[in-house]
């Protein structure tokens, strides 16, 4: 219990402290779709108008938006929600880490699993993140334990539940499916006429219920698989974003772990499932052109549960080697101070911690003011913004170029946002603070009629984005 507490306050004062967007995916395509259904206005991007996208995990955020939007004024209520549901969900990489080592190794192996899967630098920074990758993988690790130990009586259900596990979590990350596959079959190893039923069960039921959600949502069934591969393999959309050589991963892969990554090799020897789980999770991506570092965080608890593993064998092969007792507490210590010094050092070198924070900030303070009427968004990107899931307010959002076209279209909107100071402000406009270098300069009174040029859905349709 120590540990899981640990994690939740580490992950919420992280993200209170320094409120960030690694991605704009994890708003245009989870928190602002979720937005539109509890709400009604929303940014709608290329993949929601193609219908590559399942409504059932917005459809879950939504539920949580409508549930916690009393929690405070304005979007403050319902993304301290969220963020405080992703991060119970995300507590499964500590119970998962403690639990799967303590069966391998014992309880001081578990010890040292269970502090580092609370404190690693990337579980931390992404388990309050509403990425499908993410939510996926917080999914998959109870489906990988109650598959692997189903030694007790209850066979039958752990059996059911681990397929669920898995079949939600590849349903949401349509990539993990050979990692799934791999593991499915690793469960049914002992006596597959009895478990392969079992597992299919569980493993097809949220696929089926994902196949129904986009029939009613779409206009067939599975429609958001199908267009997923035809859009972005097909024709080639991913590839238009950069395409990665197969070798990318790695560097990647040293430099967010260090010297874990090699402790990980090792700690495969005692349990090669979950080696060949993470090793099939990075052949699989390092496959696709399209890359991105956040792609791999699936197998990130496996390969931080591995290193715990590889800490404690090295320092009984030390002790063996040495012919001296290897006190279990000091092993402890010394693999608790090595995860969290390579933690930190990891951690001050990631930049991200405060990405995209300026624009969060203003358009979470605009939420709460009734009297904005009009937004206007210069001289930066609408992907550093926040979108209606942290304006939620049902007014237009202008994309507005500089110079005259400015100060033409400044009678549409009350509240505008500006890269850096801006030195020409519109008639009436007075500045309100600047977070991380985006302005905030409002008016008073209310706005004309939108020059629809610059609406962003209509923006955005235009430009096929």
């Amino acid at each position: 219990m120590g540990f899981l507490a640990l994690a939740t306050v580490l992950r919420l004062a992280t993200l209170m402290h320094s409120p960030s967007t690694y991605q704009p995916d994890e708003i245009f395509q989870t928190t602002e779709p979720a937005h539109h259904l509890a709400f009604g206005p929303s940014v709608v991007t290329w993949e929601w108008r193609l219908g590559i996208r399942s409504w059932v995990f917005p459809g879950f955020l939504a539920l949580v938006m409508r549930a916690t939007s009393w929690m405070g004024p304005g979007s403050s209520g319902y993304l301290a929600g969220i963020a405080v549901v992703m991060t119970l969900i995300s507590l499964t990489t500590v119970w998962f880490g403690f639990a799967w080592v303590e069966k391998v190794s014992g309880r001081t192996a578990a010890i040292l699993a269970g502090f580092a899967c609370a404190t690693w630098w990337e579980f931390v920074y992404f388990g309050p993140k509403t990425f499908s990758e993410v939510v996926a993988a917080h999914i998959l690790l109870p489906g990988l334990y109650l598959g692997a130990w189903t030694e007790k009586p209850d066979w039958k259900k752990r059996l059911f539940l681990a397929g669920l596990c898995c079949g939600l979590a590849v349903s949401l990350r349509i990539q993990l499916a050979p990692a799934v596959g791999l593991a499915a079959l690793y469960f049914c190893r002992t006596d597959w006429r009895r478990r392969i039923p079992v597992v299919a069960a569980g493993l097809f039921l949220p696929v089926l219920i994902f196949g129904l959600v986009d029939a009613f949502t779409w206009s067939h069934p599975f429609q958001s698989f199908y267009m997923y591969f035809y859009v972005n393999l097909i024709q080639g959309r991913s590839a238009s974003f950069g395409v990665e050589a197969w070798y990318w991963y790695l560097p990647k892969l040293v430099r967010h772990l260090g010297p874990l990554l090699l402790f990980a090799c090792i700690g495969a020897r005692r349990s090669p499932f979950l080696g060949w789980l993470a090793l099939t999770v990075l052949v699989f991506h390092s496959l696709i052109g399209h890359k991105e570092a956040r792609f791999l965080y699936p197998m990130m608890p496996l390969v931080i549960t591995l290193a715990a593993l590889g800490i404690v064998e090295c320092a009984k092969l030390i002790g063996a080697i040495w012919k001296i007792p290897v006190a279990p507490r000091l092993v402890a210590a010394l693999g608790i101070t090595l995860c969290a010094a390579t933690s930190v050092l990891l951690g001050v070198m990631f930049k991200d911690w405060s990405r995209f924070s300026g624009s969060l900030i203003a358009f979470k303070r605009l939420s709460r003011e009734e009297t904005v009427c009009g937004v206007g968004i210069s001289q930066y990107s609408w992907l550093e913004t926040g979108g209606y899931s942290y304006l939620h307010r049902d007014v237009p959002i202008l994309l507005l170029p500089g110079g005259e076209s400015l100060s033409q279209s400044s009678a549409s909107i009350n509240a505008l946002l500006h890269d850096g100071p801006l030195e020409n402000l519109p008639a009436g406009f007075a500045p309100q603070g600047c977070w991380n270098g985006i302005c905030l300069y409002q008016r008073p009174g209310a706005c004309a009629a939108i020059p629809e040029e610059y609406e962003i859905n209509r923006t955005l349709a235009r430009a096929d984005q």
